[in-house]
């Protein structure tokens, strides 16, 4: 992972870089002794990953299984998608598919359960509390169909992961005899990625936790023992910091379209964990280069709000090359011989330009190429750029009071 703050320079800080580094000094110390949230250890202690267990369960059903029907919202779903979105072109075609299903709306249940097969189907639910209102509804339903389809041996292919030792799901589960598995309870929802809501998925599709689990350490390495790589952090938070009432828009604009679910799963992650006390950002994912036929217009001409990370990636596991349309000239000719990528990596760099042309605050992370290690990598990278974000704006990154108040009304109208 590479950091590109060329074009940040031009714009002042009011955190001084001493003091910068400080604050991500302190929060990695608080982070490494477990204070807030535990995702920090996670990659290095299987007590927190249950990596172990979580390889044994999904082996269980290697074979066994051609659809993975997968329910949970928020911090239970988008990473699992995200991580899946962003693997596709490495899963084996013979990996079970996987349907995510997060809304409690009935016209979507009724087309897309309808499309499942459930005689041959795994349930996975996942809900940290075990009493998420949309989760649990629509487990409902998917128990319901796996019990018509397989009958007595439905509940030999549930899986909850949820809490290890309190919660209606996991009271539930153990009197039915359900496979569980754990989430730390040090590990908040929207940071559990790292736990079996991720990688599960990753070993039922057939993809390495391990490895993904391996790039989240070597990041938290970084964080922990690269001065050079904290500075850089402390930079880029030092700005969002300084500049929060003149930048209040955050946009992530990935040039690849398998991080477009990742762009997702950080706009929960940004605004749940740091809009509070009437401070924080508000983050818009974005997709390059399609969205250069959308937001790029807003971005160069609209108001100057907003600032703009790039993800790129370096080198893609396949390139095309773009041939020869006969009779065709001008810009059919201009594209002969040249390649997807090339296409891909020179509409980015224009856009950079457009950007710095404008004056406009943007700063680029390059990663080499899609894979298990590199999402891990990312990923945590983005967690702990969370916690650290948290301390510089002077808000708890690991609490949801908002979320938590409009469940106490949901409870009180549905009853």
């Amino acid at each position: 992972m590479k950091f590109h703050l060329e074009a940040l320079k031009p714009f002042s800080s009011a955190v001084p870089r001493e003091q910068g580094n400080k604050i991500v000094e302190a929060t990695l110390a608080g982070l490494m002794n477990g204070e807030g949230s535990g995702f920090f250890n996670t990659p290095v202690d299987n007590h927190l990953s249950h990596l172990e267990e979580t390889r044994d369960v999904a082996s269980k059903f290697n074979g066994k299984i051609s659809t993975v029907v997968f329910i949970g919202i928020g911090g239970s779903s988008l990473g699992p998608i995200a991580l899946l979105s962003a693997l596709a072109h490495l899963t084996p075609k013979n990996a079970p598919k996987f349907e995510f299903f997060e809304n409690p709306d009935p016209t979507e249940w009724a087309y897309r359960s309808a499309q499942v097969d459930w005689t041959n189907a795994l349930v996975v639910v996942v809900t940290k509390s075990g009493t998420t209102f949309e989760t649990l509804g629509l487990f409902a339903l998917a128990l319901q169909e796996l019990k018509k389809a397989r009958g007595d041996t439905a509940k030999d292919f549930v899986v909850a992961i949820t809490d290890p030792a309190k919660g209606e799901l996991r009271t539930w589960a153990e009197s039915e005899g359900i496979t569980t598995l754990p989430i730390a309870p040090a590990v908040g929802g929207r940071f559990s990625v790292f736990t079996p809501v991720g990688t599960l998925a990753l070993e039922l599709a057939g993809l390495s936790a391990q490895k993904f689990l391996q790039g989240a350490a070597r990041n938290r390495s970084s964080w922990a023992n690269d001065p050079l790589f904290r500075e850089s952090c402390a930079e880029v938070s030092a700005f969002f910091a300084s500049h929060q009432s003149k930048y209040p828009i955050h946009v992530l604009m990935p040039y690849t379209s398998g991080l477009k679910v990742f762009a997702a799963w950080w706009v929960q992650l940004w605004a749940e964990s740091l809009g509070k006390n009437r401070k924080g950002y508000t983050p818009i994912a974005a997709l390059g280069a399609v969205d250069q036929h959308s937001i790029l217009q807003l971005l160069r001409d609209g108001p100057s709000d907003k600032v703009i990370t790039w993800i790129n990636v370096k080198d893609h596991d396949k390139d095309f090359t773009i041939p020869e349309t006969p009779g065709a000239g001008g810009t059919f000719k201009l594209l002969t011989e040249k390649t997807l990528g090339q296409l891909l990596r020179v509409e980015f760099e224009a856009v950079q330009r457009v950007m710095t042309n404008q004056n406009a605050p943007h700063f680029c992370i390059e990663i080499t190429h899609l894979s298990e290690s590199t999402l891990g990598e990312l990923m945590f990278f983005y967690c702990t750029l969370t916690a650290v974000q948290g301390r510089f704006l002077d808000v708890d990154p690991f609490d949801q009071p908002g979320v938590e108040e409009g469940k106490i009304y949901i409870r009180d109208a549905l009853k």
